[in-house]
């Protein structure tokens, strides 16, 4: 197995749109057959339909998936950084459609958590 990579780590002349998904870190197995089975394989494909319509396509066929972290990992991948370094403005828009989706489903809003401030 090739050794999975950021989308970044590419230089600007290779392919970056025909690239496998799961040549690509933040994704794992199940979230690449999840994506696979509802047509999403490539970056390319993730690239032309945006982390938004990604997040709806996903949870529409798999609302187990309605959460802010799976969709932090769609932004990341995009990115091309690891989960981890997605800013908070980003995990904001995530939190804000997941609940734009919670509400859309019927479902109660999710109740923000305080952050836990980091020692030092």
């Amino acid at each position: 197995m090739k050794k999975r990579i950021l989308i970044s780590e590419l230089d600007e002349t290779s392919h970056r749109s025909s690239i496998a998904l799961n040549r690509l870190v933040n994704l794992g197995p199940v979230t690449l057959s999840e994506l696979e089975a509802i047509g999403i394989s490539t970056y390319g494909q993730l690239e032309e339909l945006g982390w938004e319509e990604v997040a709806r396509k996903w949870v529409e066929s798999y609302p187990e998936r309605l959460n802010v972290m799976a969709f932090v990992a769609i932004i990341a991948t995009l990115e091309g950084i690891p989960w981890t370094r997605v800013t908070e403005s980003d995990k904001a828009k995530a939190r804000r459609l997941v609940n734009e989706l919670r509400n859309e489903l019927g479902l109660p809003a999710t109740k923000a958590t305080p952050r836990r401030k980091k020692k030092t």
